[in-house]
């Protein structure tokens, strides 16, 4: 595959994208208002019917795509050149400028490269090149199949048949062209089913079924008016004739091939139509005629190469002029350049210089800005200093106001405490002198003072119960013991009363002397209160108790 790509193809097709502007800028063509889709499907379809016009608008195609630098519509145009210029029979040129359409082709314009592969494909089955037409058509087959692209596929089947029919394998050229007939029947595009057809009705066999085949596809390019075509339709139309020995009605065939031929100046086609000929007269033993299309099929032969030879000349004059085309461009391109590069430098001085004044205008601004930040954080500091004194007085204040409470509280305790202690001493003296009252009475009268006495202290201790201090006790905690029933349902009387001395801040030894249990006692009823509140035994009692 490398000799596709040697230094020569990429010269000659150096050549031909010149030819095409040098020849655009000759016609004088004043197509380019028309848009370049419009122009496309014109060269699309007077490729048959009129090459040279198809040309025109694929040029002006082209040009315009140079002018927008678009890759995909040079590749469309390129293409489109390239296959016409195949259909008037310059193969090598329609080669060039195939793979030159190719290399411009962006790499996701995948439908388009499909196209290219396949024309590149069947202009090596007309150069012999087989292996090489093979497997461009096969890359052209893997691309529609994967773009489900029914167009392509269908004229990439067609080209693969072709190929296998100038290699001689007339089996599977026929196989190829039935599923391109398919496909083209399926997509209702009647001009690739007439062009199927007539590639189908070339070899030999089924000569009936194809005959029958051939005047369809003369009914469609006769409505289309495809007059290449045509001359290709009756051109097979004749040989098919030879083959079932109807030399007669494969003569009228051919002569209106001919004329159809003449038309459009196919000389390929002419020259495939005195080779039938020529077999035609033979058979019917008329050797005279069959010399005299043998004849004209050697001057149709001489007429080809000698407008090849004449092309080649015109191509190298063109060659010639565009060289000295291309070093006027060149010149004026670096002109161009220089002006650009001086321009340039000119905006490279200037953004420098505005830069620079920026650069030194955002300096100062930072500057001031920086200034104006430290003021307003010394600002900030200084009022967070006021506040930090106002706040530490206010601590103070709150220290002092919480001192002079617990001072004024701890006076009512003491004061509570010794208004009890008082109270008890004076109970006690009265028992003291009643229990020395009973030194002088009788042993039978002292168990009578002894019920006295101790009905003295009953009657007492119910009097202390609703005496002054107890009342003042629970009026200052009876919404500390409200708080304790809600947050500790179930607690009993004595677990309350003992929370209510402790967070008073009175000692064990204390709170059995103002209500008269023992200190074991009191200790047990510590036990249970902790384990009621639930605390670990590093937890403060007194501390949680004042904290509710």
């Amino acid at each position: 595959m490398e000799k596709v790509y040697t230094e020569k193809r990429k010269r000659i097709g150096k050549i031909m994208l010149f030819s095409f502007v040098f020849a655009y800028l000759m016609t004088g063509l004043s197509l380019q208002a028309q848009s370049v889709d419009s122009l496309l499907e014109k060269a699309y379809l007077l490729d048959m019917s009129a090459p040279e016009q198809a040309k025109q608008s694929a040029l002006v195609a082209y040009e315009m795509g140079q002018a927008s630098k678009d890759e995909a519509v040079c590749a469309k145009a390129l293409a489109s050149y390239a296959w016409v210029t195949m259909v008037e029979g310059d193969f090598e040129m329609s080669l060039s400028v195939y793979l030159n359409a190719l290399e411009y082709c962006p790499a996701d314009s995948l439908h388009i490269k499909a196209d290219i592969y396949n024309g590149i494909g069947w202009v090596y089955t007309r150069l012999d090149n087989f292996p090489d037409a093979a497997f461009y058509i096969r890359q052209s087959i893997k691309l529609c199949e994967e773009l489900d692209f029914p167009e392509g596929l269908a004229s990439a089947y067609n080209n693969y048949g072709l190929n296998y029919y100038y290699s001689g394998d007339y089996f599977s050229a026929d196989s190829c062209f039935n599923i391109a007939l398919q496909i083209a029947r399926s997509i209702e595009n009647q001009k690739y089913v007439a062009a199927i057809i007539n590639n189908l009705c070339m070899s030999p066999g089924n000569g009936l079924q194809k005959i029958s085949m051939l005047e369809e596809s003369i009914r469609i390019n006769t409505s289309l008016n495809v007059i290449w075509s045509l001359a290709e339709n009756y051109n097979n139309l004749g040989r098919q004739y030879y083959y079932l020995g109807r030399y007669d009605e494969a003569l009228v065939a051919l002569e209106k091939a001919e004329s159809y031929a003449w038309k459009v100046d196919a000389k390929d086609l002419l020259y495939e139509n005195y080779a039938v000929r020529t077999k035609v007269h033979a058979q019917r033993k008329d050797y005279a005629m069959a010399y005299a299309c043998t004849q004209k099929q050697l001057e149709i032969n001489k007429t080809i190469q000698s407008e090849r030879s004449l092309r080649k000349i015109e191509n190298s004059f063109t060659h010639q002029k565009l060289m000295k085309l291309e070093q006027e461009y060149e010149m004026r391109q670096q002109e161009h350049r220089m002006a650009i590069r001086q321009r340039n430098y000119l905006l490279l001085f200037a953004v420098l210089m505005l830069c620079m004044g920026g650069l030194y205008v955002r300096q100062r601004f930072l500057r001031k800005k920086k200034e104006m930040e430290v003021l307003a954080q010394q600002m900030e500091l200084e009022q967070s200093h006021r506040k930090i004194m106002e706040l530490e007085l206010k601590r103070k204040e709150e220290a002092i106001s919480g001192v002079s409470s617990r001072l004024q509280e701890t006076e009512g305790k003491l004061a509570y405490t010794m208004m009890f202690v008082r109270y008890r001493n004076e109970l006690l003296e009265k028992i003291r002198e009643k229990i020395r009252a009973t030194y002088k009475l009788d042993a039978q009268e002292i168990p009578v003072e002894l019920k006295k006495i101790n009905m003295f202290i009953g009657q007492n201790e119910i009097s202390i119960a609703d005496d002054e201090l107890s009342r003042e006790i629970d009026a200052q905690n009876e919404a500390f013991c409200t708080r304790l029933a809600a947050r500790y349902p179930g607690m009993t009387g004595k677990g309350q009363e003992l929370a209510v001395f402790l967070r008073m801040g009175l000692s064990i030894r204390e709170i059995s002397m103002v209500t008269g249990n023992s200190i074991k006692t009191l200790n047990m009823n510590r036990y249970r209160l902790r384990k009621h509140l639930g605390l670990n035994p590093e937890e403060d009692l007194v501390e949680l108790l004042k904290k509710i």
